[in-house]
């Protein structure tokens, strides 16, 4: 019987430390970091069974509310109807938020069209997958085979294709 009240004695402290008189419930908050992560992830996306998307990331965080992260860089490719790979965009980070559809690269961004030789570097772009879209509002540089178009801010297609300097500030002719 002593034991029993000894053991008591000795438990009871312990649990009573677990238990601060001065918190409740609301004092804890709920956790919103990730609930998975991803290693060499990979998403392809699809028309009519035609490849038309293909995203890549060493890391993936995927969050409660369909957001994603990816902290280690992003890389992307455009494809045309007969499969032919026309742009990339390649990226330090990214990040997707689900309720407005939107990707958004972060870092040294480099957005290259494959068929004409065309690239901008900018250090921020959205991609509207919905709108087929790229965009941003930031600082931009296109370089093309003879020149180096500089403004603030860009809108284009996916494909990198017909785009539109929203500022433009300088244009420098490139001797090859």
């Amino acid at each position: 019987m002593m034991r029993k009240v000894l053991l008591y004695f000795l438990i009871l402290p312990g649990f009573s430390a677990c238990l601060d008189e001065g918190q409740n419930a609301d004092d804890f908050k709920e956790y919103e970091g990730p609930i998975s992560e991803v290693s060499n992830a990979e998403m392809l996306y699809s028309d009519s069974a035609v490849v038309r998307v293909r995203l890549e990331a060493n890391k993936q965080l995927n969050f409660e509310n369909g957001d994603l992260e990816f902290p280690e860089g992003i890389y992307i490719e455009f494809f045309e109807e007969d499969g032919t790979k026309s742009s990339t965009i390649e990226a330090n980070q990214g990040t997707f938020n689900k309720s407005e559809n939107l990707y958004t690269a972060t870092g040294e961004v480099v957005v290259r069209n494959l068929i004409s030789g065309e690239k901008l570097s900018t250090e921020l772009l959205n991609w509207k997958p919905s709108k087929h879209e790229i965009y941003t509002d930031r600082y931009v540089e296109i370089t093309t085979e003879g020149e180096i178009l500089m403004g603030e801010g860009l809108t284009s297609d996916e494909q990198f294709v017909s785009y539109r300097i929203l500022k433009p500030t300088g244009t420098i002719s490139i001797n090859n």
